[in-house]
């Protein structure tokens, strides 16, 4: 036998609209705090990585672990230098 579920239109959207609210706290917990690029001195990842003799795979790791800062504009990722210096000393 078929259980009828009586949700209303209205039920599906409260729905959606707290699972859209749950996921984009999560985001926020996990993604950096968004900083003017104008603010500190910014570079794509190949002028970080020859500036500072790192590899790939070091400038991502420490992006991933939060110990570096960084933002992405259209697709691309843009290290703050002054704090990739801090973690490399």
């Amino acid at each position: 036998m078929k259980k009828n579920n009586n949700f209303t239109l209205e039920d599906l959207l409260l729905y959606i609209a707290n699972c859209f609210k749950e996921l984009t706290d999560l985001l926020k917990e996990r993604l950096p705090i968004p900083v003017h690029p104008q603010e500190t001195d910014y570079r794509d990842a190949a002028d970080t990585k020859i500036e500072l003799k790192i590899s790939d795979s070091t400038l991502y790791r420490w992006r991933k672990e939060g110990e570096i800062d960084y933002i992405i504009k259209k697709r691309k990722i843009y290290y703050d230098i002054s704090s990739v210096l801090r973690k490399k000393k």
